[in-house]
């Protein structure tokens, strides 16, 4: 078991130095690619330096205190409101990066439009608007977390019947919900792009670069969000199995 616990601290140790830093550089160059002439004047930009900006936060939210564990104590085992702000820091990040992406296909759907009222959705003010509107509404929609985490055997996590409701909060909020909205706008984009027979080599290169950055989301949105989604159904249902199972 020391063996173990040694090669784990060790896996953390190395790799995640390798995804903390190759995920803030590449946020970095992102964020100084997006605030250049050429890409800010467009309401993507916004969507995409905000998507890069809270990225950056997410990795020191959540890495920096991983790499503090592997020499000191875990605050998160020491302390109730530690354990509690921190999941939720973490949820509501997570949160809004997921609705970013969506924010973004909902605007490539926007700029194909005809219809007037429609496109002007296709606005940098709208853009502002709505990644600002996310933060406050990402806050209230997951304030059970902190309400309803806590510490338990030394372990800073859900406990018993709230569990299985944030499994399937999870799965719902975070993987299915932003995937639907997703593919719908994406639907939509790829039928009004065929109605006004627009083709990539009539598009203009900045739109399709976007068109590309947005697609690269969605797929990184799948591989990430919907397998965590599923561990934790199975995890909840587990647990339930097991103190069904133990005994009184």
């Amino acid at each position: 078991m020391a063996n173990l616990s040694i090669i784990q601290q060790e896996m953390i140790r190395y790799g995640m130095s390798i995804y903390f830093s190759l995920g803030l550089v590449g946020n970095i160059c992102s964020c100084i690619m997006f605030i250049q002439p050429v890409y800010r004047r467009t309401p993507s930009s916004i969507y995409f330096l905000s998507l890069s900006i809270f990225s950056i936060i997410y990795l020191l939210w959540t890495i920096v205190p991983l790499f503090y564990t592997l020499n000191h104590i875990d605050p998160h085992t020491q302390s109730s409101f530690y354990c509690k702000i921190q999941l939720y820091g973490t949820h509501v990040l997570n949160q809004c990066i997921r609705y970013i992406v969506v924010f973004a296909c909902a605007d490539r759907f926007f700029v194909t439009q005809t219809n007037l009222r429609i496109r002007s959705l296709n606005s940098r003010q709208v853009a502002m608007k709505l990644v600002f509107i996310i933060c406050p509404i990402s806050l209230v929609i997951a304030i059970h977390v902190p309400i309803l985490m806590n510490i338990s055997g030394n372990v800073c996590g859900r406990l018993g019947l709230y569990k299985f409701i944030y499994a399937i909060y999870q799965i719902i909020i975070i993987s299915i919900l932003p995937l639907i909205l997703m593919s719908i706008f994406g639907i939509l984009t790829i039928r009004s792009l065929n109605q006004r027979h627009v083709n990539q080599v009539r598009a203009k290169q900045r739109d399709r670069d976007f068109m590309h950055l947005t697609i690269a989301e969605v797929i990184v949105h799948v591989f990430t969000s919907i397998p965590y989604s599923i561990y934790l159904i199975y995890n909840a249902i587990t647990y339930s199995i097991v103190i069904e199972n133990s005994p009184r």
